[in-house]
């Protein structure tokens, strides 16, 4: 019963002499009907209101909630503000994720798994091994309702955790979305995206400071050459973090970045949630520059890898994969030196066997000019010998003509040909050194693309390297008050300590 109702005087507790006992013990005379009431007309039970205590109405309702729900109960929802206690226990509220009444909040529950039953829920996970209790993931848990007296809240006692109904769910909507894309075409449209030969300006969107964006810079920095990198901070976890990779990928799309990288490090996969997001996918597949995912899994692909351009395994490999870009096109540029080289001196050989050949060509076809007209000759002479003597002078005279003729058409075809053949020697020793020429002016060309891209002449230029320890400092909030902090410049290395100045909080080297 509650306050506010009217109950017959024969429901309370205990009655006599025409009085009641009320629920917290005061007693209250009443008329006595037989008596008062003949001469009064008045009814033969009186009504009173009841009142109870804080405590004894927290009882009432305990006693209420435990007969309406004497078993344990399944609840199906999402995990908002969850907390772990030094105690073991882990609280959080269960929030309906459906849509709500117009203008009501979403309905709560709030949830307790005392230390007892989490080891018991714990195993569940482990065995799973792809899902965690966090912030934003939709679970199905078993436990019974309760109502705590002291405090006058209704909680749900977790006792139990249905780790394939998430892990299903996260799959079936996993795989819809996927179709989705699929059918609009946006699976493949960031994959078309044209890397840039030298991607030397790279973009990062990672949580700042964890070991993913640690790990990606590293590598970077190993490879000795002159990246620039633009970092957007976004959270990569919990219900915020889809809005906030949207947000990296829109701020970096208006800096012209080469390439960008998506990474986080590796954990259960309730915690790539926000990789699975559309918002996410729809961001990647519309960005201006191809885009290159390490999400720290090994065996589980979320929907921004399959819409990536490429997808590593890790953030190491991811910043691997951007090095051996740049690494590919040096080895380009080293590959086409020794073409052009190999060429020069294929296409001199080549010049030295033709110019041999011909000359051979020329002498032979001399040599047997000659001997033809001195065949010839010898005829002649035979002619004359057995003509008469006044023939014989005749044929003297032609013979010395035809002598003179053939001695001169002899002079002349070896000046031909010797001309020829000084001609083809001057053509064939320009001709290597020409393309000799043309090749190492293409040479010297790669060559200084290589060496504006060195990281001696960015230094040269007036850039510096600033370090804390191993970190490379980007901005004041990287280092603190009294830090010791290092700047390389092309003239040497600077040694300072930061000091914190007095107003305006900032950071500053001294």
């Amino acid at each position: 019963m509650s306050a506010g109702m009217w109950v017959p005087v024969d429901s309370f507790h205990s009655r006599a002499r025409g009085g009641y006992t009320s629920p917290h013990g005061h007693t209250t005379s009443l008329p006595d009907p037989g008596r008062d009431g003949a001469a009064r007309g008045d009814a033969s039970f009186a009504l009173v209101e009841a009142t109870y205590t804080v405590a004894e109405l927290n009882q009432a309702i305990g006693r209420v909630v435990a007969r309406a729900f004497p078993d344990e109960v399944w609840v199906e929802g999402e995990i908002r503000d969850l907390a772990r206690s030094r105690n073991g226990h882990v609280y959080f509220t269960l929030v309906d994720a459906g849509p709500a009444e117009p203008g009501q909040p979403p309905a709560v529950l709030r949830v307790a798994l005392f230390a007892a039953d989490r080891a018991a829920v714990n195993r569940v996970l482990m065995r799973t091994g792809a899902m965690r209790m966090t912030d934003g993931v939709h679970v199905r848990i078993r436990g019974r309702v309760v109502h705590y007296a002291g405090r006058g809240t209704v909680q749900l006692r977790m006792t139990w955790i249905d780790t394939d109904y998430t892990m299903g769910k996260l799959a079936a909507e996993r795989l819809a979305l996927l179709r989705r894309l699929e059918a609009e075409g946006l699976l493949d449209r960031n994959a078309a995206r044209e890397l840039p030969p030298v991607p030397l300006r790279v973009g990062l969107v990672t949580s700042v400071g964890s070991a993913a964006h640690a790990d990606f810079l590293t590598e970077l920095a190993h490879s000795g050459y002159a990246f620039r990198v633009a970092v957007a901070d976004a959270r990569t976890q919990g219900p915020e973090a889809a809005a906030s990779l949207v947000r990296g990928l829109g701020a970096l799309a208006a800096l012209g970045c080469d390439v960008v990288a998506l990474v986080r490090g590796g954990g259960a996969q309730t915690d790539l949630a926000a990789f699975d997001a559309e918002t996410v996918a729809r961001a990647i597949a519309a960005a201006p520059f191809p885009v290159y995912t390490g999400i720290g899994h090994e065996v589980d692909t979320t929907v921004a890898d399959s819409v990536a351009a490429r997808s590593l395994k890790t953030p190491t490999a991811c910043a691997g994969a951007v090095v051996e870009a740049v690494r590919g096109f040096e080895g380009r540029v080293d590959a086409a030196a020794v073409a052009v080289v190999s060429a020069a001196i294929g296409g001199a050989e080549r010049a030295a066997i033709e110019l041999t050949a011909r000359s051979a060509r020329l002498v032979t076809a001399a040599r047997l000019h000659v001997v033809r007209h001195e065949r010839s000759v010898t005829a002649a002479t035979a002619a004359v010998r057995r003509k008469a003597p006044s023939a014989a002078a005749r044929a003297a005279v032609q013979m010395l003509r035809i002598g003179v003729r053939a001695a001169g058409a002899a002079r002349y075809g070896i000046a031909t040909a010797e001309g020829h053949l000084a001609e083809t020697t001057r053509r064939l020793r320009r001709e290597p050194g020409r393309r000799l020429a043309v090749e190492e002016r293409r040479l010297g060309g790669l060559a200084s693309i290589q060496r504006a891209h060195e990281p001696g002449r960015m230094l040269a230029r007036g850039w510096s390297l600033t370090y804390a320890g191993e970190t490379l400092v980007r901005g004041p909030e990287d280092v603190a008050g009294g830090d010791r902090i290092r700047t390389i410049t092309v003239g040497g290395v600077i040694r300072s300590v930061v000091e914190r100045e007095n107003g305006d909080g900032d950071d500053r080297g001294k």
